[in-house]
């Protein structure tokens, strides 16, 4: 999958040529090399620009490593099982809820964040100027920019709960600082930005390609918003909720999106992994692309496969490791194992089985009968695996492949979601749940079922069919139940004896620490310290006060 392949080449290495860092206000000196106003010339040059705002994607900082497992990873179905303290990774807290407002990692992921801001900005500032022979190219473009512009502001709302709305680009660091908004205006702000969006972008040239924003992708992520504005935090209530069926619903009516069905169901993972693409089914339909080996200076930064993935030694002719860091709690395994055992995704989200130093594969012991001769919480996550990478020579570390950022089964499961919480139509609301336990080879809901035993399936569905793909942690919180389910129920699930018999302390250390610390405000991270000394009108969150 390297279909932005040849602009990476050009843009890896200048990502930021045209941003003054937007908060990082400590780098006071802009790049230089290509000045905006010399560099706006044409449509390839705009091109090359939107991929610079695309890349903030591509970053460990982002969705290689420290946005999508160290600060979203950190929920009630997957847990870091290493002992605290014996990695260099746990001492950056956010793994085991020990962190605090000057935690390196996270004002990294605030700043990359705020650095694709930046350059959307400042994409957006000069597109008018350069000489375009079709002008829907112009605003296919700038659809695009706005888009990710608001995604990265919703992720910075989501995560650290009220922050700087930056609609300008940072010129002048003397005149930069500036006040949190509201929360729910802020969300209101990025709906507004996004819908606007739905008829800028692309409708129907990038349908088979998951590294490009359309039409289909503004509108499943519109109803990921839709939903947390209607939620426990946003407060919005119904009227949200509806917007949210309304756009999910219209993805599922496009018939541009299905189910892979066949037999397999590791089948667009592995396209993850290897650099493949679907296009006859198009279930994946957004991912961070990461490429290359580290080879020849052409790659971007992901650690997928490496930190989170089936555990994977090196060998005597291959360096590729692969450390097995998240690790499924007993709760996801009993929601899989009290449900239907022959759940095709089972094996694909809880590992069966590592690879040893031999390259072979050494299966987790299983009894059904013996508890004491079983491993239950040992086994890693499955959905990432180095043995699908295509790319040759594999690094020890750094690998190519990508993270999804919205699948259409997460689409199918908003649907039924916003439907039951807007209307209370219980048929229409089993149409999507009813289509994702279909292809996982379970049995359909009937429709006696009452509305509150459906809100909990639906839970229990993006569970199984969404873990470990940086999503629980928002959706507990959404819902409101996260501390609950952290130091309530996954506290519960740790005083199991299928989890105390675990042979290694690193399985017990970290996800107790986890549990013991959690608090109110985890929900949120703290504004980071280097933030607030540069930026004077800005305060810590409530959540961190």
């Amino acid at each position: 999958m390297k279909n932005l392949n040849k602009i990476f080449k050009n843009i890896c290495m200048w990502s930021l040529v045209f941003s003054m860092t937007a908060c990082n206000f400590l780098d006071t000196e802009p790049f230089d090399t290509m000045a905006p106003e010399t560099f706006y010339q044409d449509k390839q040059e705009c091109e090359q620009a939107l991929a610079g705002v695309y890349s903030t994607l591509a970053l460990q900082e982002t969705y290689g490593n420290n946005y999508s497992l160290m600060l979203s990873n950190t929920d009630d179905l997957s847990y870091f099982a290493r002992e605290a303290g014996s990695r260099p990774i746990v001492t950056h807290g956010a793994v085991c809820n020990t962190h605090d407002e000057s935690d390196e990692k996270i004002f990294e992921v605030w700043k990359a964040f705020y650095d694709g801001i930046n350059n959307a900005n400042v994409l957006l500032d000069n597109i008018d100027k350069a000489k375009f022979d079709d002008e829907k190219e112009r605003m296919r473009i700038k659809g695009e920019a706005k888009f990710l512009r608001a995604y990265y502001h919703f992720i910075l709302v989501q995560g650290w709960y009220e922050v700087p709305i930056r609609k300008i680009t940072v010129k002048n660091i003397e005149t930069s600082s500036m006040e949190a908004t509201p929360h729910a205006e802020a969300l209101d702000w990025i709906i507004e930005e996004m819908e606007a969006c739905i008829n800028m972008v692309e409708p129907d040239k990038f349908d088979n390609n998951p590294a490009r924003i359309k039409k289909t992708v503004v509108e499943g992520i519109l109803a990921r918003v839709y939903l947390w504005r209607a939620g426990a935090i946003g407060k919005g209530g119904k009227p949200f909720y509806e917007l949210a069926a309304k756009h999910a619903k219209n993805v599922y009516s496009s018939q541009k999106h299905q189910l892979n069905r066949d037999e397999d169901i590791t089948t667009i993972w592995q396209l993850m992994a290897g650099d493949g693409r679907e296009a006859a089914k198009n279930e994946s339909m957004w991912e961070a692309e990461f490429i290359g080996n580290r080879d020849n200076g052409n790659n971007t930064n992901g650690r997928i496969g490496n930190e989170i993935g089936i555990l994977h030694a090196a060998t005597p002719d291959n360096k590729a490791t692969g450390a097995a860091f998240y690790c499924s709690t007993l709760i996801l395994y009993d929601l899989f194992d009290k449900n239907d055992r022959n759940d095709k995704r089972r094996t694909l989200s809880i590992a069966e089985y590592k690879r040893n130093n031999k390259g072979n594969q050494a299966p987790y012991k299983y009894n059904a009968s013996d508890i004491s001769k079983t491993e239950f919480v040992e086994r890693p996550c499955a959905k990432f695996r180095r043995e699908w990478e295509k790319v040759t020579p594999q690094n020890a570390n750094w690998t190519p492949e990508n993270f999804p950022i919205l699948r259409y089964a997460d689409v199918l499961l908003m649907w039924s979601e916003a439907e039951l919480e807007s209307t209370g139509n219980v048929t229409e609301a089993l149409k999507g749940i009813n289509e994702v336990r279909d292809r996982a080879g379970i049995a359909k809901l009937e429709e006696n079922i009452s509305p509150e035993e459906l809100r909990q399936e639906i839970r229990n569905e993006r569970a199984r069919e969404l873990c470990f793909e940086a999503l629980r942690k928002y959706d507990l919180i959404r819902w409101g139940i996260y501390v609950d389910a952290i130091k309530n129920k996954l506290g519960t699930a740790l005083q199991d004896t299928r989890w105390q018999q675990a042979p290694k302390k690193q399985y017990k250390t970290g996800v107790k620490q986890f549990v013991d610390y959690t608090q109110d405000k985890h929900q949120f991270l703290p504004i980071p310290i280097k933030e607030l000394s540069v930026n004077t009108k800005l305060e810590q969150n409530k959540y961190w006060k």
